[in-house]
């Protein structure tokens, strides 16, 4: 299963270099078996130091830095509630300035949260169905906003080998930047559809939104990276980041297609579950 790598990699990179054989014996000789158990074992203490930090590190984003972000929030509502009637025009937009910048900074608290988890959570590998995954997101997504009109499709009997609750989260992503993106549409058309490829299953979710300029794409997978503004839809930045750390630790590849004005197609290939998908590699999904 693959593991997060420590930020500082010498012990791991000197241990790897004494396992590897050399292009000429002159040049270096072989680590003694000790000397290479004594790297390995420094590399996994390093490793075991360093998700310690990140997890001191993510238990105070969540609690240290949410209680103050709790305290200006909770006192600009009171604020807004016993004194709004005796504050002018800009008095209160200032207010609810105050407000919507602490909600921003809660929503930006989640991300980072999310992005960590998704590098250190635990895998528990099993066959899932990804159909049923992107079927219960977009449904969560209907929910939170009813009024939109829809037209969403999605391949039945997508089985692919992973974490079911990091795969949740990695669909989440997509499919919500799929619906974000296409808030200037009369309608949110969306397509999750998958052939088998090889070994894997290449998964593709497709929309009609607002896309991007492919000229910018290799950003797009960078965190705190936007390439839309917030009229357009854009949050905090870390959704797409999200769902690579997700696929890279799958071991799969992630990618993006887009047309400026037309929509966007995003493409993760992930193991084979079961039988996989009924449609031949080259095969197109039923989309509409």
């Amino acid at each position: 299963m693959p593991q997060p790598l420590p930020h500082n990699r010498s012990a791991c990179t000197d241990a790897v270099a004494g396992a590897m054989p050399a292009a000429d014996p002159h040049d270096r000789a072989p680590a003694p078996d000790s000397d290479l158990a004594q790297q390995l074992a420094a590399c996994r203490l390093e490793l075991a130091a360093t998700q310690r930090d990140l997890e001191l590190l993510s238990h105070g984003v969540s609690h240290d830095l949410r209680a103050p972000l709790r305290a200006v929030e909770g006192f600009a509502a009171l604020l807004e509630q016993h004194a709004s009637a005796g504050l002018d025009a800009t008095a209160r937009d200032h207010l609810a300035r105050v407000r919507a910048a602490a909600a921003r900074m809660s929503t930006l608290i989640d991300g980072l949260l999310a992005l960590s988890r998704a590098a250190r959570a635990p895998l528990s590998m099993v066959d899932v169905d990804a159909s049923l995954l992107a079927e219960w997101t977009l449904a969560e997504l209907q929910d939170a906003d009813p009024a939109r009109a829809v037209e969403l499709h999605v391949q039945p009997g997508i089985v692919v080998r992973g974490d079911e609750r990091q795969l949740k989260l990695l669909l989440e992503q997509l499919l919500d930047n799929a619906w974000k993106f296409s808030r200037g549409r009369d309608r949110v058309h969306v397509a999750v559809t998958a052939v088998n490829v090889g070994d894997g299953v290449r998964i593709s979710v497709r929309d009609h939104g607002s896309g991007f300029d492919p000229a910018r794409g290799e950003r797009i997978f960078e965190p705190f990276q936007r390439l839309h503004g917030a009229d357009e839809g854009a949050g905090h930045g870390l959704g797409l980041a999200i769902a690579q750390r997700i696929a890279e630790r799958h071991g799969a590849t992630i990618s993006a297609d887009a047309v400026a004005g037309e929509g966007c197609t995003f493409q993760v290939t992930l193991p084979r579950g079961g039988s996989g998908v009924g449609t031949p590699e080259g095969g197109q999904g039923n989309a509409p």
